[in-house]
């Protein structure tokens, strides 16, 4: 066998009534010398032994008795990779064309500057029948145009993630310079690399439907259900964080410059400033996570010398401007209090309108 130039990474749990057609749909790939390694995370179907039923020199299985999460399992086959590129599936997807490896190959060695390559999503459902796009709210979010690394950042920042996992195709000394996955991620694991991995490197997107990405309400890990919309609310508290870490002049410019109040950012102190300053943003998916963030960085601010000059001289923001900010952003306020709050309000206009007085 050719030593592997892709090293195609799969972790299964729970997903004997699919993980054949995704083990098939790799092996059926041509053109690419690849291994593929598998580990499951402590399955308590028959995904193991489906997986044992193939039998392939590619192959290399890691079975596991305890489950201890889908990022820790696949961080650990990036280390047992030996390809120059790591490719990942899910186990409950599979690939839609047997050239997929060699098409997205051919874009990384064509644009060595490339850190990945992305495509898009055929939706199925159970029975791999094609759902259309049309009839999902989410169908059309992996159809994205190719962006400057600056222009990434602020897509992310807007949107959240866009990116769709299993098609990628990834230099694994991407993963070396970045780290792995985040296992106390569940929902956005692969957003924050995502962020991680712009910051460094272009990517690249395909028109290519890659992958038939199978829809499973209340069954996939990306399903909607309230609780897993609760948790990628704090999850993007989480990644927010360190959003702009590492972020330059040039990155900051190249993907915010319309909202920059000194685009030319004369110091590394402004840097720091405009930075924060974009976390208080109109955003109505995610704003409420990132003006918390913007609070907690622009009180750190505030509290230095240095920066707190700036912040009054140039940008008019003070201890009393902060002080304003903080009666307007309502994140912390309990629902029983805010419930009370609007009660009270509507009460005195109904009572204001009923006796027409100015003072009351």
């Amino acid at each position: 066998m050719k030593p592997p130039v892709v090293s195609v990474v799969m972790a299964t749990y729970n997903h004997a009534a699919y993980v054949a057609q995704a083990i098939k749909s790799v092996l059926a790939q041509r053109d690419v010398a690849f291994e593929f390694l598998i580990a499951d995370d402590g399955s308590s179907d028959t995904t193991r032994e489906v997986v044992e039923g193939f039998k392939d020199v590619r192959i290399r299985f890691f079975p596991h008795q305890i489950n201890r999460g889908a990022s820790v399992v696949t961080n650990e086959l990036i280390e047992r990779a030996t390809g120059e590129f790591v490719a990942l599936i899910n186990s409950d997807d599979y690939w839609a064309d047997e050239d997929k490896l060699a098409f997205q190959l051919d874009i990384l060695r064509t644009s060595p500057e490339l850190g990945a390559s992305f495509g898009r999503a055929r939706f199925v459902d159970k029975r791999g029948n094609v759902i259309s796009k049309k009839s999902l709210s989410f169908g059309s979010v992996f159809d994205q145009a190719n962006r400057t690394q600056g222009e990434w950042l602020r897509y992310f920042l807007d949107h959240g993630n866009c990116l769709c996992h299993p098609t990628v195709m990834i230099r694994r000394k991407c993963y070396e310079e970045l780290g792995g996955y985040s296992n106390n991620l569940r929902q956005l694991p692969d957003y924050d690399l995502w962020i991680r991995l712009v910051k460094r490197y272009p990517i690249h997107i395909s028109e290519r439907e890659l992958i038939c990405f199978r829809v499973m309400p209340g069954e996939n890990v990306s399903s909607q259900s309230v609780t897993n919309s609760i948790r990628t609310m704090n999850e993007h508290y989480l990644i927010a964080e360190t959003f702009f870490q590492d972020v330059g002049v040039q990155q900051l410019k190249d993907g915010f410059l319309g909202l920059l109040k000194y685009p030319e950012i004369p110091s590394s102190i402004h840097l720091e400033i405009e930075k924060v300053l974009l976390f208080f943003l109109p955003n109505a998916a995610i704003g409420k996570a990132y003006r918390m963030i913007g609070m907690i960085k622009l009180n750190h601010l505030l509290a230095s010398c240095v920066h707190r000059e700036v912040l009054e001289e140039a940008y008019g923001i003070d201890g009393q401007w902060f002080q304003a900010k903080m009666g307007e952003i309502d994140i912390l306020r309990p629902k029983f209090l805010a419930m009370i709050a609007g009660k009270t309000i509507g009460v005195r206009r109904a009572l204001k309108k009923i006796l027409k007085r100015d003072d009351y």
